[in-house]
């Protein structure tokens, strides 16, 4: 399918993926709104993610109905994505619109999915960890479960940055060499769209080239501060329903207002799929 909005050119600068690797085959990926998602499992995402070789961030977005919509009109958003070492469906939506456009199996991979490919059981490119959270006792917490995993000590960090801290270039630089300095390998951002994934972008090398999760609020999930919808809402494409109870009045707007442009954004790249 052809873009809705054509993406922001992408500056060869800033492009620090390592083009020698193989781009994924078209069985394990669709094409939506512009981009190309990944199809498989979290954990094949992660390991081919991690193995690719790179002079920069290696990020991994989640894409759900609220990132679409940004896309539309965020070009700083756009360019993102673009350099993404990786884009998964997370929004149910969008699962169901990957399956119709392909016919082929689609799976839904959220930030708990890639949380849950390293909480555990840390492999090996998740040796140093670094969390830029919401809130501080969510990545304490989260620092004990791995060091409980084997890590050792000092090898998980984490910063939790004021309101507004992606536009704050001398904030911005600080924490990026802070990161770097700490050997990051794994960088969990747990602080929303589309600033974290617009950070990491503006920061570029100066990260080093960790794998980057944006997982928002799965890292404060994860570490048990909020709940998740049950397991058949889930199921249904019905977690936004929960969590709009659990936050009416921060997710109205997002929900029952920008959301319905979705609907017209979908339609159009329906529709120009199938004019290719």
């Amino acid at each position: 399918m052809r873009d809705v909005e054509a993406p922001v050119p992408i500056d060869s600068a800033a492009v620090w993926l390592d083009h020698a690797v193989p781009a994924p085959s078209a069985a394990t990926t669709v094409r939506l709104f512009g981009y190309s998602f990944h199809t498989g499992t979290a954990a094949a995402i992660v390991e081919a993610v991690a193995a690719r070789h790179a002079d920069g961030p290696r990020t991994i977005v989640t894409a759900n109905v609220d990132h679409v919509v940004q896309l539309a009109e965020d070009a700083d958003f756009r360019g993102a994505y673009t350099r993404a070492a990786a884009r998964t469906l997370d929004g149910m939506p969008l699962v169901w619109l990957a399956r119709a456009a392909s016919r082929r199996p689609a799976e839904r991979i959220t930030g708990h999915d890639l949380l849950a490919c390293v909480l555990a059981d840390p492999p090996p490119f998740a040796r140093r960890v670094f969390f830029v959270a919401a809130r501080q006792d969510a990545a304490d917490t989260l620092t004990t479960r791995l060091q409980a995993a084997g890590l050792p000590d000092g090898a998980v960090a984490s910063a939790v940055p004021p309101f507004g801290f992606e536009d704050d270039e001398s904030y911005g630089r600080a924490l990026a060499e802070q990161i770097r300095a700490h050997g990051t390998t794994l960088l969990v951002m747990g602080v929303g769209a589309p600033k974290s994934e617009i950070w990491v972008d503006r920061q570029g090398k100066v990260l080093g080239s960790p794998v980057v999760f944006c997982v928002g609020d799965a890292l404060s999930v994860a570490a048990g501060y909020v709940p998740r919808a049950p397991w058949l809402m889930q199921r249904l494409g019905l977690e936004w329903v929960f969590r709009f109870l659990c936050a009416p009045r921060r997710l109205f707007r997002r929900y029952f207002i920008e959301s319905w442009r979705f609907i017209g954004i979908a339609m159009r790249d329906r529709a120009s799929g199938r004019r290719d």
